[in-house]
């Protein structure tokens, strides 16, 4: 980030740092897609994997045991990729967030599956399927545009400024002569 000059706050300083004008990575994109779909199938495959356990199948008790492991296994890596696009990809930070947040309820959830309280393992074991898949969403979505800022002492320029709220975009533009 570059810094600019700004006028001093009031007990911070006179400098502020600018936003990277640079998109994020591409790089660092496709990994935080590619970990999330991973991460997002196998807490799929997870209620999958209950559902033929209380169909009958006993033995999806270990699978689903196992799949756990490799969720948070494969979470922690999510965060790793998610931290650092969100650092050094200049990616948002969110994904990261959710990530830590998916990170720290799932090492939870395996505790309470061993423990076998399924009061509170199934109603979250839902909520994470839905977390990642909405994490998923979002990570596949296309990036909001990055404005073009107005060049130092442009003052007609509307390069990268937003008209008041209430307001029209058509109401800061300049008027036209009809005749």
């Amino acid at each position: 980030m570059q810094p600019s000059s700004a006028a001093a706050e009031p007990g911070g300083s006179d400098i502020r740092e600018s936003p990277d004008p640079r998109p994020p990575s591409a790089r660092g994109r496709g990994a935080l897609r590619a970990v999330t779909t991973v991460h997002a199938a196998a807490l799929f495959t997870q209620a999958v994997l209950a559902g033929r356990f209380l169909s009958g199948d006993y033995d999806m008790l270990t699978a689903h045991a196992v799949n756990a492991d490799v969720i948070v296994a494969v979470g922690l890596v999510q965060v790793v990729v998610a931290v650092v696009y969100w650092r050094r990809g200049r990616g948002p930070g969110r994904p990261a967030a959710v990530s830590a947040i998916l990170l720290v309820a799932e090492a939870e959830q395996a505790v309470l599956g061993y423990q076998r309280s399924l009061g509170v393992h199934v109603p979250l074991g839902v909520t994470l399927i839905a977390a990642g898949l909405l994490l998923l969403v979002q990570v596949w979505r296309p990036l909001p545009p990055n404005p073009v800022p107005a060049a130092p002492g442009d003052a007609g320029s509307v390069a990268g400024k937003v008209p008041p709220p209430g307001t029209s975009p058509e109401a800061s533009r300049p008027a036209q002569d009809v005749s």
